[in-house]
């Protein structure tokens, strides 16, 4: 076997002829040439899974020397009789700037494949494991997880998300196209673009139990009194926002075929899809829950009434977006405006007055100004809100501080690859697990909108 490709191949060959194999022995078909069958099937899976051994090996001793060489960081490779080869990649104090680097080492696929042939994880899986179980047990929630490997949180610190996505390697739009020799890049998906902490929203990762923020709800009053009058008792009131871990998860489906022949990163498309659907459902709910979290289902939040059916912004109602925020003294920090898209649209061929002074949005829709604030537009804005003769289809729109918005993390990601649930259909279900919660410090901090006119 040339490379690793031939090699995992070979390893799948095998594996199909071991299953065929059984198959026939419970239909009690088995003889002398069923027994040969087998024993030349097994020695090929030995020799195929030794010589994808030493390929990664070699892989790693590469990206080890590699990186000595350059200078870049200080990770070592001792060699030895008895340890042939320790790198040690996730030392604390040289890790630095190679997060991104060790992130794009590291191999959800090759994973996959030591856990489907119970192996326990070695190399440089074992190293984000232990990192990511060390992490969870200092925040305290290790008790959470339920994965065979736990990813530490600067793996999925970036702005991406989760979904659940189907991927065969004998169907080319599902996964087929990556079994190739040579292949260009990957088309990603088109996901929606993540607004809140683009808008600034607070972000707070490596959390170790619950949080509360004490918050002073009511000021305190001073009354004017003649020189000897006796001062009136003021008592200010507190409150606190509460913020304790929520799981949000998802799973994809990925054919053994796949994991074994994937010539291209498949497995960071895989893992990209993951995180891509789990911070989306994140800002989901930012703006909308279950809980009544969201800022378009807390109470008192500032809101603009248009009409008995909703409507139209002009001018005037989008400029009192932010005067009843300046009312409440909440007109401060990192103040910006969200709409959907098909209402940024609308306000790009909206006049702001009579006399034809420009439109209310004007920019792109990836970093607008309405009335010189930062403005935005979010496809995960609500767009199925009900007014008056208008059932489920009236969009959202929100201005505020969104430093007021608070999105905490609790450590790193929970990873399951479980190969036996649909091992009948040789797939793998990857299941993944994080720990987020989110509020907002100040009700009015925000004004929202639930009637817009979508055009």
């Amino acid at each position: 076997m040339k490379n690793k490709v031939e090699a995992q191949q070979a390893a799948a060959e095998a594996a199909a002829k071991i299953a065929e194999l059984r198959a026939k022995a419970e239909t009690g078909v088995w003889g002398d040439a069923e027994q040969s069958a087998l024993d030349n099937a097994k020695k090929s899976l030995a020799d195929a899974q030794s010589a994808e051994k030493r390929f990664a090996e070699f892989e790693q001793l590469e990206m080890a020397t590699s990186t000595y060489k350059s200078g870049q960081d200080q990770r070592s490779a001792t060699t030895t009789a008895s340890n042939p080869i320790t790198v040690n990649y996730l030392k604390q104090e040289n890790r630095g700037d190679n997060e991104e680097k060790a992130a794009k080492m590291f191999s959800m696929f090759d994973a996959a494949r030591q856990i489907m042939r119970h192996e326990s994880l070695s190399g440089f899986c074992a190293e984000i494991d232990q990192e990511g179980k060390r992490e969870a047990r200092n925040n305290g929630i290790d008790k959470y997880g339920t994965g065979n490997i736990t990813l530490p949180a600067w793996m999925v610190s970036q702005q991406r998300k989760m979904e659940k996505r189907d991927m065969l390697a004998g169907t080319t739009t599902a996964g087929g196209f990556t079994v190739q020799t040579e292949i260009g890049e990957l088309i990603p998906f088109l996901d929606p673009r993540l607004s809140v902490l683009e808008m600034g929203a607070t972000y707070l990762p490596g959390q170790t139990g619950n949080i509360d923020f004490p918050r002073n709800n009511a000021a305190a009053t001073v009354g004017r009194k003649t020189e000897v009058a006796a001062a009136d008792e003021t008592d200010p009131t507190f409150d606190r926002l509460q913020l304790a871990p929520v799981r949000y998860t998802a799973f994809t489906d990925v054919s053994k075929q796949v994991i074994l022949q994937s010539s291209i990163a498949m497995e960071n498309f895989v893992r990209n899809r993951l995180n891509e659907a789990l911070f989306r459902k994140l800002e989901e709910e930012c703006f909308t829950n279950s809980d009544n979290t969201g800022i378009f289902n807390l109470a008192n939040v500032n809101d603009i009434t248009i009409g008995v059916n909703g409507g139209n912004l002009t001018w005037a109602l989008t400029v009192a977006f932010e005067t009843e925020v300046a009312a409440d003294n909440a007109d401060m920090g990192t103040l910006g405006y969200l709409f959907t898209p098909q209402v940024a649209g609308k306000l790009k061929t909206t006049k702001r007055d009579d006399a034809g002074n420009g439109f209310i949005w004007e920019g792109p829709n990836s970093g607008a100004l309405v009335n010189g604030y930062r403005a935005m537009a979010n496809n995960l804005m609500p767009k199925n809100l009900t007014k008056g003769a208008y059932s489920s289809v009236l969009h959202g729109g929100v201005f505020g501080n969104w430093s007021e918005l608070i999105i905490a993390q609790w450590g790193g990601v929970d990873l399951l690859i479980n190969p036996y649930t649909k091992g009948k259909e040789a797939t793998v279900e990857i299941i993944i697990n994080a720990w987020f919660d989110h509020g907002v410090r100040h009700v009015e901090s925000f004004c929202k909108c639930d009637e817009l006119y979508p055009s």
